[in-house]
C-alpha cells in the first residue's frame, strides 16, 4: 500500500515549474538524443559474425548477452508506465527517445544472439527484480531512480568492463553506439531527479533509497549466486564486486539530491532519519540486506 503522501498506482504526476537552466537540460537532451538515433541496420551490416573466445564458454556468452537483452524489454515497459504518469513534456519527449532506443537496442541484441546460438533465459534474479520495480506504486522517481541511476548505471559498468576483454569485432561495433544512449538515459535520470526530489518529504526519500538498496543486493547477490562469472567464482570476489556497484549507485543517489551522506548512513543503520517523534523507522528491505555491504 502506498505510504502517506504517495500518489497511488497509476497515478498522474503534475510537472513542477521547472527551473529554467533544468528545463533547458531536458530539451538539449532531447535534441542530442534524436540526432544520435542510428540503425541496427548500420551497425549489422558489414558481414562481421560473432567471434567466440575460446576460453568462453558458449552458453555462458549467449547467457550473458541475453542478460542485456531483457533488460531493454524491461526498460520499455518501464517508459511506458512512466508516460503515463509524468506530466512534463520534456520529460515524456525523452522517455519517448529512449523507448526507441531501447527497442534497437534489443533488435541489435536479438540478431547477434541469433548468429551465437539463441537467446537464453531471463536470470531468475534479474526477473524479480525488474517486476518488483515495475510494480512499484509510490513515487515515479523511484522508478527513474531504479532504471536510469541503479540498472542502466550498472548495465553501462558492465558494457563499458566487457568492451575491455570481449575481442569480438561485431560486440564491439555494437557496444559503442549503446554505451553511448546508455550515458544519455543516465543522464536524463540525473538531470529530471535533481528537479524532482525536492518537491518529496524526507521520509518518502528515505524509504525509496531503501528500497533502492534491498533492490540492489537482491539483484547483485542473486544473480552472481544462479549466474556464476568466470572470474568471479569466489565469494570474496563476488562480495567485492556487490560492494564496489552499490558504493558507485550511493553515490550517484546522494548527488542527485535523493539523501545527503549522513542521512545514507543512518537509513543503511536502519535508524530514525528525520521522522516525527514516536514514528518508526522503516526496516530495511531485501533479503540481501546483511551481507555486509554498506
Amino acid at each position: 500500500m502506498p505510504l502517506a503522501g504517495r500518489p497511488g498506482p497509476g497515478a498522474l504526476v503534475p510537472a513542477l515549474a521547472p527551473a529554467p537552466a533544468l528545463a533547458l537540460a531536458l530539451s538539449r537532451l532531447a535534441e542530442k538524443g534524436e540526432a544520435e538515433q542510428w540503425t541496427a541496420e548500420a551497425v549489422l551490416g558489414g558481414g562481421l559474425d560473432v567471434a567466440h573466445p575460446r576460453w568462453l564458454p558458449r552458453k555462458f556468452h549467449a547467457a550473458l548477452i541475453s542478460q542485456f537483452y531483457h533488460g531493454e524489454l524491461a526498460t520499455q515497459r518501464l517508459c511506458r508506465i512512466l508516460l503515463k504518469r509524468i506530466d512534463d513534456p520534456r520529460a515524456g519527449r525523452c522517455l519517448s527517445i529512449q523507448i526507441a532506443d531501447e527497442e534497437r537496442h534489443a533488435q541489435v541484441y536479438c540478431a547477434y544472439l541469433k548468429r551465437l546460438g539463441d537467446i537464453r533465459p531471463v536470470e531468475p534474479a534479474l526477473e524479480e527484480a525488474f517486476e518488483r520495480a515495475l510494480s512499484w506504486s509510490g513515487p515515479p522517481e523511484a522508478l527513474i531512480a531504479a532504471f536510469n541511476i541503479v540498472l542502466e548505471g550498472e548495465a553501462l559498468r558492465a558494457l563499458e568492463n566487457m568492451g575491455g576483454w570481449l575481442n569480438c569485432p561485431l560486440f564491439q561495433r555494437i557496444n559503442g553506439p549503446i554505451c553511448r544512449d546508455e550515458a544519455r538515459h543516465f543522464a536524463f535520470g540525473r538531470i529530471y531527479l535533481r528537479r524532482r526530489l525536492p518537491g518529496l518529504d524526507r521520509e518518502q526519500r528515505v524509504d525509496i533509497y531503501r528500497w533502492l538498496k534491498g533492490l540492489w543486493l537482491d539483484t547483485a547477490f542473486g544473480t552472481l549466486d544462479g549466474f556464476r562469472i568466470p572470474g568471479l567464482i569466489t565469494r570474496r570476489r563476488r562480495k567485492a564486486w556487490a560492494e564496489s556497484g552499490w558504493q558507485g549507485h550511493r553515490r550517484n543517489l546522494i548527488s542527485v539530491g535523493l539523501l545527503d551522506s549522513d542521512e545514507a548512513r543512518r537509513a543503511e543503520a536502519g535508524g530514525p532519519v528525520g521522522r516525527p517523534a514516536g514514528k518508526p523507522a522503516g526496516k530495511p528491505v531485501g533479503k540481501y540486506w546483511g551481507r555486509g555491504v554498506r
